[in-house]
């Protein structure tokens, strides 16, 4: 009777899945198969590409800018274009705008954003 030549059964997937790299190997049978499969594979990293205290500070911090206080308000419509990718509010969004502030005040809302 012919032999199975299938090396892979249910009962030793999870060790193949690791020995392949699609889990983590957990021994050293299984490291030395990914290392005999993977071992000269030249990823092309450096070990930079990851900051740890980026990581754990939570990513970047949102930035903001300073205008001074010597611009006038006429000067802060360019600052109002990028913030919308240089584009201007349609009529109807600005309408929007205008009465969900006006329902605010009647309301007596005094939430302020910063």
């Amino acid at each position: 009777m012919a032999q199975s030549k299938k090396h892979i059964t249910p009962e030793n997937v999870t060790e193949w899945l690791a020995s392949t790299g699609f889990l983590f190997p957990r021994n050293e049978v299984e490291l030395s198969r990914f290392e005999t499969l993977f071992g000269d594979t030249d990823f092309g990293l450096t070990g930079l590409e990851i900051d740890p205290a980026k990581i754990i500070r939570g990513g970047d911090s949102p930035k903001s800018i300073q205008i001074p206080e010597s611009i006038k308000p006429e000067d802060l419509a360019e600052y109002r274009m990028v913030a919308r990718n240089g584009s201007k509010l349609p009529e109807h969004i600005l309408n929007k705008i205008k009465n969900n502030q006006n329902k605010s005040k009647k309301n007596g809302d005094t939430e302020s954003s910063d």
